[in-house]
């Protein structure tokens, strides 16, 4: 345990004598540019009206070949000398500057190279063939760390265990890994209006009403217990008319369900679902309220 809060301290120590000399560097540099401005600034200055600057590397003879007699010609070396060290000292400054941070940055992330050497080793491996997501209802590829590609929420999620996953909302799969009620609208309700997945039941079964109710887009096939459905009343069989804001014309073959549920995951969302009565064999619209697990 010492021998750890040694080790601790002596970084600690280093990286704050680190920090000064850096410090002490950048306030010579800016030192420096400023002196530097100084000279560029009267090299490039006429002295006079209609009189050409001294410059910084213009000659200093006239067209005669003579030492020109509008300028000192001896500030004008000494000047040009000195800006000439100035430039050289800020690149060596420079350099130094920039030698610190990387050690700096070594201090604070000892693994980044070897990180780094990782990642561009993933990046070249070959990637796995594109899967379908049952969440989304989207193909999808993997990123270089196998995370999941194109979907909003892709990087919590792994790419091996995208065609796996199965419903949080009903109590199948893990709710850390993926949400817990797109996946369960996804894969616990079945469209109403697809032909691949549990057919929409039979016309003399769906109820009939006058009262402005939408007809119902999926069905409910299992809820399991302690999950955010059961919590919130729903169970088998029960028919989804509305989801928030989506319904039987918007759900999208049940997309637009797992769209929505990222924006509103720890909120309310408000359900309107037909339930089945077996002892007078009719239908009763039940509203709910449910609230999806966060990512």
């Amino acid at each position: 345990m010492n021998s750890l809060l040694n080790k601790e301290n002596n970084e600690d120590q280093a990286e704050t004598a680190l920090r000064q000399q850096l410090t002490k560097l950048d306030l010579k540099r800016k030192s420096i540019e400023h002196e530097a401005d100084a000279i560029f600034l009267e090299l490039t200055t006429p002295p006079d009206e209609g009189v050409e600057p001294m410059g910084i590397d213009t000659p200093l003879v006239d067209q005669d070949g003579y030492p020109r007699g509008d300028i000192d010609i001896y500030r004008t070396r000494t000047l040009r000398r000195q800006f000439r060290t100035l430039k050289t000292d800020h690149k060596d400054i420079t350099a130094q500057i920039e030698g610190m941070l990387r050690q700096l940055t070594a201090m604070k992330h000892p693994n980044k190279d070897t990180d780094e050497q990782m990642e561009v080793q993933a990046r070249r491996l070959p990637k796995p063939k594109p899967k379908y997501d049952p969440v989304t209802g989207k193909w999808v590829v993997m990123n270089w760390d196998g995370t999941v590609a194109g979907i909003p929420g892709g990087e919590k999620r792994n790419f091996a265990d995208v065609d796996s996953e199965l419903s949080g909302l009903t109590g199948d799969g893990d709710s850390d890994a993926i949400s817990s009620l797109a996946s369960s609208v996804v894969n616990s309700t079945r469209s109403a209006n697809t032909a691949d997945l549990e057919p929409h039941p039979p016309a003399e079964v769906i109820p009939r009403s006058d009262s402005g109710i939408k007809p119902p887009f999926a069905r409910v096939d299992a809820v399991a217990s302690g999950s955010p459905a059961d919590e919130a009343g729903l169970k088998e069989e029960d028919l989804i008319v509305t989801f928030g804001p989506i319904h039987q014309d918007n759900n999208d073959h049940l997309k637009a369900i797992a769209d929505l549920v990222p924006y509103v995951a720890g909120e309310q969302i408000e359900i309107c679902l037909l339930r089945h009565k077996i002892e007078d064999d009719d239908w009763e619209t039940v509203n709910l309220k449910l609230t999806p697990r966060p990512w």
